[in-house]
Parts: structure tokens; C-alpha cells; sequence
């Protein structure tokens, strides 16, 4: 049954799914130009079915001695679902032998058949996870690859010293003093506690394959990893690549392996050259509120960040740029602003075709931690894409969901993932089979286990078309919130970091509950693709007319205050939430109090940020909130070559939302993701444009 009013379409359908719109804005002629060019008469026409790159791509997961009827069957039950992309994902279970002859027999029938059934076939790049160890085979054939970390803890006198001793230091009124070489001597040193620097070493487990997880930190292990993993698929499969091979992903790499401190060996000399002070000597900086510990904190956090990017990001994106084919895939950006599993998510995905993240669940929660609820995780990713012109972002979502995942929880999720940035789903899992303990390995499955899987293409066809409407023209917005993510290393593994992230938390979620539309400021992207663009900041593709630094914000790194400097001289707008900030690259500096003292610096209360920014910018569009509205109300806007597409979400499972719609466009169409049916919105003529009125049930869109 589907009811109407002059301002809303629902559905109800025993599927719970509420009918979903997509507005879009149709402007004057002429006002719009190429940079934006899209083929609407082409876009109309695929509306219905779009291409296979925009459908959505499950972790297809081979968890058994795989068969190849096995193989043609779930892809044929997949394709009959409208699911046209899969990921193959090895996962415990697997019983085929992982990137032998019989994987790739394996693949190749799995490639033949996509053809048959206009499908594609992605990469996941490890036997289970995290990646980098090539199920046991890289640190099989490269045993320096262990995973290293270190320890810092105090110890009472004597000191045991072997190998993996890096360093002892004595406590002193001030602080401490470095008594390593005595240590090492065989001196003895005085009875008492001894802060004390050792190596740890990542430890074997059945989940590496009887092996180790490695040390992405450490020269050569992502070239081997890549000679042992994507040279044996370029080998067997390269011919597909960007074809019916779009890409590989990646699954939570990370440079904490083996507890305590990420560590390599040559980190020291890496540290020297790029601060030109020694490590070690301050190394009890990273455990304790000694010395100029922030400074050390932050140097340090940097050169991990540097080596990362350097020894495993960098490397991998070329070799996928140098195939054809696209690196996705994620780390685990809900550890922010804690940062020794990954020094900047946003610094990451800029080395990515593809930058990708994972919400897992189903609790909605706003929390700093938090997975679904969390709209900072998923607004790093859509800056970047919208910073670097990269027209695809992905997310692994619904994972360990729970059996009793509902429809309306699958479209919840993915509307709020969609509304902040999202444009492809990877639903995780799709099993081949879940005998034995496979049924307890983060369920649900999106296959033929499921009680509503026949019923799946409903989901399966909304989540493309909405793919490919917010794949198209671009994201524009022009406010930049510099994330204070350089300042946040500073205290790593302190209180005052959870200040830091809880302040800047709680910021996000108000600018999103305003309506206010911007983008994250990453200061690695802003060091690589930073500049000036009149009297606006340029990164990369996008110009911003104010930036924010968040409350918190302390410090800034120095390539960061100085084209804060040139915009500000330029004739740019900045709004602070409290002090300016007192150090660049961790150390104390007075160059953010100078700076605060030309014309456009402007201090404000936190809580003033939304209705400051909502009365700075004004180019005509505006979404009013109906009276008393409790919903969770999003919305996601993209300019087209003849127009805007509008995409409003209410992700409240208990309350309507509703409310009026301002543009200067002249009317509006209803994209209808459900039944693919374009018609005219209802709408009112203004002054300056129109005005229209939606009403959006609770999970409706």
C-alpha cells in the first residue's frame, strides 16, 4: 500500500522499508559549468539498472575445500539477487590450499562464470586478517619480518641485558638520565627502579599459519608481501585486471604488532634525520610527563606516520596504479584520537583509489569509539575523496550485525552511511557455507541461509541506484574543520587525549544535526596538496571559504600554520573554539598567537560554531527544521551539470522527521530509489527560487 501527501511518499511493505526520495534541484541554465559535466539524459536511462560497478560487493567468503560447483552456484544466487560484485574473501574454514594452483583453478572458473552473468570479481589481499603476512607465507620466507615492538616499564636493579635491550634509564629529581652504556658495560648499577626499554617480538599463532603477523615498519616486508600476494594473481589472473578485476582489498594493516610502542630497527636514525635530535635518549618522554614530552610525542607519532605511508601505503598504491587496478580497503579508524594502530586515518586514504572504512553492528552510538553513529569516521573518508577528486568510497558494513539483522537495520545503516559519503556497499559476510563454527564468525550472511533472501534484491537494487546518484558531479563544500589529530599524538597515552577526541566528537555531531555542510582538514594532505587560492585554502581540488580549528586544537604542524598565515593574509576567515594554538610540530611557538592577531581571526565559543557558520555562508540553500523535530536528520547534496541531487535521511528509529527545503533552484524531481520512477516534487515558487516540504517517516529516506 503506498500512501501519499503533497510532501511525502511512503511505503509500507512487508518488508518495513520505507519509500525512499532523492531530490533533484534543477537550476537556471548556464549556471553550472563543465567541471561538473554529467550525462543526465544517460543517467535517466540507467537509473532503472544501473552498471554493475555501483552494485553492491560482499566479502564473498571461501571458507571450506571448495568445489567448483559450489563456486557457480552462490555466484549464480548472488547475481539472482541483483548482487553483482564480489569480494573473494579467504576466511578460517578454508580448506583449498591459499594461492595455489587449485585457488586460481578456482578463481578462473569463478571469472568465466561473472562474465556469463555480467559480474565483478575483487581481490581481498590475505588469508583472514589483519593484512600483510600472505597467510604465514611472507614471514615463512622472510623471517625478519616478525612484528616488533617496545616496551617501556620500570624494573628494579639488576638489569637483565641480551639483545633485545634498547635502553635503561635512571630516575632523577627532574626526570631521568640514560644509563644504558653502563648497563650494557656489566657496571652495576645502584638497588632500585629503573626505567628500562626492551624489543618485543609479535608471537606465533594458528591464525598466521603457525607464523607471526609482521612489521609493516620494516623495509621490504610490503614488497615481499606484494611479490608473494598480487604478483601470484597478476601471474594467474592479470588479464582481468580492470575488467573484471576492478581492484584488491586491504583488511586493518597496522604497525602495532607485538604490543607496546611500534617500533623498527633503523626507527632511531629515521627519527634523527627528520628532527635532528636522538630518540632514545628521550624515549621515557613516551611513557611519562617528562622533559618536553610533547615534543618528543609528537616527532615520534610523525616518523611512524612518515614510515607507514613510506613502507607500506605508498608502495601498494603504486603497485595497483602500475596493474590497473584499485586499492581499497580499511585500517581502524575508530581507534582515533588514539593513534599507534594508525597515526592519521585521513593521511592513509589519501593513498588509496578507493579509500574505505568498516562499521560494524548495530547500535547506534555518537561516541568517539563508536561504529555506526559515529559521523567523524565516515566524514574523514568523504573529505579526502572530495579533497583529491576521488569519485569512489567504500565501506565494509553490517559485519557481526547479528542473525537477526532486519531490512530495516540493513537500510538504516546504509542510508547514514550513504548521507555522510559512502557511494559502494560491501555487505560482510556472504558465506558459501557456515557448517560447523563457521555460523559464529560475526554473522549475518548474505546468502541463500538467510530466511529473507529471496527477498534480498529490494535491498540489493536501492543501495545501486543510490550508488550511482552520489557517485555523479561532485560534493561541494566551503567550510574546512582542520581535525586535530597532529595535537592529539601529543598526548598518546594520556588522559587529555580522550578531552581532545570527546571535544571534537561532540563538535562533528552538532555541525551535522545543524545542517552545516564541510569537510575535514587532514594536515598531511594539506602538506602535499595545500595552497592558495584567492582569498580561499586550497587542498587539492577544493577551494574553502572559513576554516575552524576545533576546541583543543594546540597544535599545528609548521607547513599547516603557514598557509593558515598566506589565507589569512589573503583575505581569509577562521573561526577558533578557544585559544590559538601554542605549538608547531610539538614544540612551544608564539606563532599562532601572532597569527590570531590579523583581520580575519575570530575566537568563538564551541557552541557557537553552527549558527556562526549558517549565518557566514549562504548560497541559497537551506534546510528548516519542522517545529519540535525529534528525527536524526542528514542530508547529502551534489552539483550536476543541470542541477543538485539532494539526498535527506532521517536515521531516528522512533521519530518522524520533517521539515522545508530552500534552493534557488527553480523545481524539483522525485528520484524514486525504490521503484526507479522519476516525477515531479511538489514544490512552492519564492522569492529567490523555491521551497518544498518533506516529511520523513522514522529509518525513511
Amino acid at each position: 500500500m503506498i500512501q501519499r501527501t503533497a510532501s511525502t511518499t511512503v511505503t509500507r511493505s512487508p518488508l518495513h522499508l520505507a519509500r525512499s526520495l532523492t531530490l533533484a534541484m534543477v537550476l537556471s541554465a548556464g549556471l553550472a559549468g563543465p567541471a561538473w559535466a554529467v550525462d543526465s539524459v544517460k543517467l535517466r536511462n540507467s537509473f532503472a539498472e544501473p552498471p554493475r560497478q555501483f552494485a553492491s560487493a560482499p566479502l564473498w567468503v571461501w571458507n571450506d575445500l571448495l568445489t567448483e560447483q559450489q563456486i557457480v552456484d552462490t555466484l549464480r544466487d548472488l547475481a539472482g539477487q541483483k548482487v553483482r560484485q564480489v569480494f573473494v574473501h579467504p576466511r578460517p574454514g578454508l580448506m583449498t590450499p591459499y594461492l595455489s594452483d587449485d585457488w586460481f583453478k578456482l578463481w578462473k572458473i569463478a571469472l568465466r562464470e561473472a562474465e556469463r552473468l555480467d559480474m565483478n570479481v575483487w581481490i581481498y589481499d590475505e588469508n583472514s586478517y589483519p593484512s600483510g603476512f600472505a597467510g604465514g607465507f611472507v614471514p615463512d620466507a622472510m623471517p625478519e619480518s616478525r612484528g616488533m615492538g617496545l616496551g617501556i616499564g620500570e624494573q628494579d636493579a639488576p638489569i637483565k641485558v641480551d639483545n633485545d635491550l634498547v635502553a635503561v634509564f635512571k630516575p632523577t629529581a627532574d626526570g631521568y638520565e640514560n644509563v644504558t652504556t653502563q648497563a650494557k658495560a656489566g657496571q652495576e648499577l645502584a638497588q632500585g627502579k629503573y626505567l628500562v626499554a626492551s624489543l618485543r617480538w609479535a608471537g606465533t599463532s594458528g591464525w598466521y599459519g603457525d607464523k607471526f603477523y609482521v612489521n609493516l615498519l620494516t623495509k621490504g616486508v610490503t614488497e615481499k608481501f606484494l611479490a608473494i600476494t598480487m604478483d601470484a594473481y597478476t601471474r594467474n589472473i592479470g588479464d582481468q585486471f580492470g575488467r573484471r578485476v576492478p581492484g584488491v582489498f586491504t583488511d586493518e594493516p597496522q604497525i602495532a604488532p607485538a604490543g607496546g610502542l611500534p617500533w623498527a630497527s633503523d626507527l632511531p636514525e629515521v627519527f634523527r634525520a627528520r628532527w635532528g635530535y636522538d630518540l632514545i635518549d628521550n624515549l621515557p618522554s613516551l611513557v611519562r610527563p617528562v622533559g618536553d614530552f610533547r615534543r618528543i610525542r609528537h616527532n615520534y607519532v610523525q616518523v611512524l606516520l612518515d614510515l607507514f605511508i613510506e613502507r607500506w601505503a605508498k608502495p601498494y598504491y603504486e603497485y595497483c596504479d602500475k596493474h590497473g587496478i584499485e586499492f581499497t580497503g580499511h585500517y581502524w579508524e575508530h581507534e582515533w584520537p588514539n593513534c599507534l594502530m594508525a597515526p592519521d586515518n585521513m593521511a592513509m586514504y589519501a593513498w588509496h583509489q578507493r579509500p574505505s572504512i568498516d562499521i560494524l553492528m548495530n547500535q547506534y552510538n555518537e561516541g568517539v569509539h563508536a561504529q555506526f553513529g559515529n559521523a567523524r569516521v565516515v566524514k574523514e573518508l568523504a573529505s579526502v575523496a572530495n579533497q583529491l577528486g576521488l569519485e569512489r568510497t567504500l565501506c565494509e558494513a553490517y559485519g557481526a550485525g547479528g542473525w537477526d539483522l532486519r531490512f530495516e537495520d540493513m537500510k538504516r545503516i546504509g542510508d547514514w552511511l550513504y548521507v555522510l559519503g559512502v557511494n559502494t556497499l560491501d555487505e560482510h559476510l556472504s558465506y558459501i557455507t557456515i557448517r560447523g563454527a563457521r555460523k559464529r564468525d560475526h554473522p549475518q550472511s548474505f546468502s541463500y541461509h538467510e530466511p529473507w533472501w529471496r527477498n534480498y534484491h529490494v535491498m540489493a537494487e536501492y543501495f545501486t541506484r543510490l550508488s550511482m546518484i552520489l557517485s555523479q558531479g561532485r560534493q561541494v563544500n566551503r567550510i574546512l574543520v582542520l581535525e586535530p589529530t597532529t595535537t592529539a599524538w601529543m598526548y598518546q597515552g594520556d588522559a587529555t587525549v580522550n578531552e581532545i577526541g570527546n571535544g571534537f566528537q561532540q563538535m562533528v555531531t552538532a555541525l551535522e544535526q545543524a545542517q552545516v555542510e564541510y569537510d575535514f582538514g587532514c594536515e598531511d594532505i594539506l602538506a602535499n596538496h595545500g595552497g592558495i587560492d584567492g582569498s580561499r585554502l586550497k587542498v587539492g581540488q577544493r577551494s574553502y571559504d572559513i576554516v575552524v580549528l576545533p576546541p583543543h586544537t594546540e597544535n599545528l604542524n609548521q607547513r599547516t600554520m603557514d598557509l593558515l598565515e598566506k589565507y589569512l593574509n589573503a583575505g581569509g576567515k577562521l573561526l577558533c573554539c578557544g585559544d590559538a594554538p601554542s605549538r608547531v610540530d610539538g614544540s612551544a611557538s608564539d606563532r599562532g598567537a601572532t597569527t590570531a592577531k590579523l583581520a580575519g581571526w575570530k575566537q568563538i565559543e564551541t557552541a557557537d560554531v553552527p549558527q556562526a557558520l549558517a549565518t557566514e555562508l549562504n548560497d541559497g540553500f537551506a534546510i528548516e527544521r519542522g517545529e519540535g523535530d525529534q528525527g536524526i536528520l542528514l542530508h547529502h547534496r551534489r552539483i550536476v551539470d543541470d542541477g543538485e541531487f539532494l539526498f535527506l535521511v532521517n536515521t531516528s528509529l522512533s521519530a518522524p522527521s520533517s521539515g522545508t527545503i530552500r534552493s534557488k533552484a527553480r523545481s524539483a524531481a522525485q528520484w524514486d530509489l525504490h521503484t526507479a520512477q522519476i516525477a515531479n516534487y511538489p514544490c512552492e515558487k519564492a522569492d529567490a527560487g523555491m521551497t518544498a516540504a518533506f516529511e520523513l517517516p522514522p529509518c525513511g529516506s
